[in-house]
């Protein structure tokens, strides 16, 4: 892993909380200012503490380090700093001799050149804190390579003319007005796909100016066996197809036909030829179906949100790869050691008793949000829904009904969960045919259809003036987009799959960031990915950065800037049906029906079955009393086909809804507190945790 600058802690002896910085300039005005204890200080760089900051850098004492220092109240500096400036130490020839007393007098840090041989003019002294000094009232010169770190309002600092610009990381430590966000995360497009040709224009998010989408201009293609295969405008409702989007595929939709990844090695040239190549050789009849992008009366919906709020089009999902890695960068800011979903043993493993789960050594945002005295909620569109796979997170108590629920819910003044994550329905074993996923095999109609329900019902609500809806998409699902993913900070960890070092985002996703605080019609080109979202909770409400990834991707709370909510925005958005009845609603659990109930459980290519089954396994575990487990288990083992799997899965949606009726579980406008369960219902208190970083499971 990239060794971080600088870290600051808030306690001596590099613990406590900690802010990570990149090389350039931040300063602290509300979060972590007068708080630093202790300092890390990479090798090879220099970081410069001030005791104040105003609008153009630093001032007041100061006190440069060039190493580690474990007690600032050594140099009498502990809990004073309030602006740091990151760089590294050798530059161009020259190095940064720190601040020293010479003949009684203090002689600031300043630049000398190398020696002839190399290295530093003289030993560096030990650190000395400097005599005050001015406010500035100029900016300060940009250092370290031109890389700008934002300060506390998330504004880029000013830069002299001729720097080039960067993907600086918008770190917002500011107190907002949000007091609720909202994510809505559907899945498999990507933004050219869905937003390519809409022909958006507004006003640039960070400068103010004119702008437009980083769109499509119709001449991009793909070449295959001789033959180009432009852009088309124009995608059917429902894909005839899936497009591959796994590990491999993008692989080659990123790199071209033949590419592979080679663990250890670094990522291949990416020129975004490869998609008509992983498509055509499975789905030959249609060798363009990835190129095929929707236009914007064919998603009417998205379109008038990306217009009237903010759409980023730089933001991309967390790694070239599929749904689950990716929507746990949205949950943990990163996917463990999974570079591909799991096995099919793997999540047999993670789901082999009650209150089990997905799991990571530092835990998730929900962990997090609740170690902070904040309130969250889950909202879902079916019985089983993704992030019930969680490890802490469970369907008996903490997952309510999107349909039934969630508009009376926000419709309420008490409604007080500061986060609520948002799952759309999936209807896997009708393969997707019924769900509002956005999945390419179900209708992008019905997707639409749930944004502007959850969109319509915080625009009625009573809490729309402090909240924020994030609308994401899990990945790309295969489908072309022309710009390259940028590489990223590696998580840590390495894939037990195929080594991938987290190193490398995946293609560009649509986002659309919503809220009465955000002024009307912006594009962002900066830089975001699904860590953000993590990012943006922990900045907002005040809690440590959860993980090297997330610490290290800008959040979006600076977006909502307006000192007063917005009024105009629309109470109602367009009819994707067009008044037209169209068979999206929903069909009960209970009367779901296998599209293929012969087909075997391994003839499962997305995992999504899998997945599935073996979250009703642990909601069963979680609702049946222990001396039934070992049954229960070698049940779900003998399972064999999709048709004996959807009768299982309901008979524990019943035992489910009957185990939450006996709990005293009801619709609640505010969050509900885990309630003393029916004896037959396990607390988490009662068994022993084990994590793995990314299996956890309760033995």
């Amino acid at each position: 892993m990239t060794e971080t600058p600088v870290t600051l802690f808030s306690h001596s002896h590099f613990s406590g909380d900690f802010v990570p910085l990149e090389e350039g300039y931040t300063r602290f005005l509300s979060e972590f200012n007068d708080a630093a204890s202790s300092v890390r200080v990479a090798p090879g760089y220099c970081a410069v503490l001030y005791e104040h900051a105003n609008e153009f850098g630093g001032y007041g004492a100061s006190l440069d380090l060039l190493e580690d220092c474990p007690d600032l109240s050594v140099y009498g500096f502990d809990r004073k700093t309030s602006y740091v400036n990151v760089f590294r130490a050798e530059q161009n020839g020259f190095v940064w001799a720190r601040g020293s007393m010479r003949n009684g007098e203090f002689v600031h840090g300043h630049w000398e050149r190398q020696r002839a041989g190399g290295g530093p003019a003289a030993e560096p002294a030990a650190p000395v804190v400097s005599p005050p000094v001015p406010p500035r009232t100029q900016p300060m010169p940009t250092g370290g390579g031109g890389v700008i770190v934002r300060d506390h309002r998330g504004e880029p600092q000013r830069r002299p003319p001729g720097t080039p610009d960067s993907d600086g990381v918008v770190r917002d430590h500011r107190s907002s007005k949000i007091k609720h966000v909202f994510v809505l995360m559907l899945e498999n497009r990507s933004f050219d796909h869905m937003l390519g040709f809409s022909g958006i224009t507004g006003t640039d998010a960070a400068t103010g100016q004119p702008t437009a989408i980083d769109g499509l201009t119709g001449t991009e293609s793909n070449t295959y066996n001789g033959v180009v295969y432009p852009v088309v405008r124009g995608a059917p409702d429902r894909a005839p197809h899936d497009p591959p989007h796994g590990f491999p595929g993008v692989i080659e939709q990123l790199c071209g036909e033949g590419a592979t990844y080679v663990s250890g090695a670094p990522f291949p040239p990416i020129d975004n030829s490869g998609y008509v190549s992983a498509y055509a050789r499975s789905h030959p009849d249609l060798p363009d179906g990835a190129m095929r992008c929707f236009t914007p009366d064919q998603i009417p919906v998205l379109t008038a949100l990306a217009r009237e709020f903010v759409v980023c089009d730089r933001w991309f999902s967390s790694m070239p790869g599929p749904t689950e890695p990716n929507r746990w960068f949205v949950h943990a800011g990163t996917a463990g050691f999974f570079d591909e979903s799991p096995t099919h043993t793997e999540y047999a493993k993670a789901f082999s008793s009650p209150w089990s789960g997905i799991a990571f050594s530092r835990g998730t945002i929900f962990d997090l949000l609740e170690k902070g005295g904040h309130k969250w909620r889950v909202y879902a569109g079916d019985s089983f829904p993704n992030v019930a796979m969680l490890k802490g997170v469970s369907r008996t108590f903490d997952v309510d009904d999107f349909d039934d629920d969630f508009a009376s819910d926000v419709a309420s003044p008490s409604y007080d969960a500061a986060y609520t994550f948002i799952e759309p329905s999936y209807d896997v074993f009708s393969e997707y045919a019924g769900g509002s996923s956005h999945h390419p095999l179900g209708s992008v109609l019905a997707g639409e259809l749930l944004i502007k329900k959850t969109y319509e019902a915080l625009r009625r609500s009573p809490i729309w003036e402090s909240s924020m809806l994030i609308i994401t998409y899990d990945e790309h699902g295969g489908f072309y987009d022309h710009v390259a993913p940028p590489t990223a900070r590696p998580t840590g960890s390495i894939g037990r799959k195929y080594g991938f070092t987290f190193d490398r985002l995946g293609p560009r996703v649509p986002t659309i960031i919503v809220s009465p605080l955000i002024p009307r019609n912006l594009i962002d080109h900066r830089r975001y990915e699904h860590s953000s979202i993590v990012s943006t909770l922990a900045r907002l409400f005040g809690l440590k950065e959860l993980t090297p990834r997330s610490a290290y991707t800008s959040d979006v709370k600076h977006l909502a800037r307006l000192e007063q909510a917005r009024t105009d925005a629309p109470m109602t958005l367009p009819d994707p049906m067009r008044g037209v009845l169209a068979p999206v609603a929903r069909t009960p659990f209970a009367a779901s029906a296998a599209t293929r109930p012969e087909r075997s459980l391994d003839d499962d290519p997305t995992g999504r079955i899998a997945a599935t089954v073996l979250s009703g396994l642990t909601q069963h575990l979680e609702v049946a009393p222990p001396i039934e487990h070992e049954a229960i288990i070698a049940r779900v083992d003998a399972l064999r086909t999709h048709g004996d799997a959807l009768a299982y899965l309901k008979e524990v949606d019943l035992l489910v809804k009957t185990a939450r009726e006996r709990a005293g579980i009801h619709r609640s406008a505010t969050v509900r507190g885990h309630p003393e369960p029916h004896p037959a219902i396990l607390t988490a208190a009662q068994l022993p945790a084990a994590t793995v970083d990314g299996l956890g499971a309760n033995r």
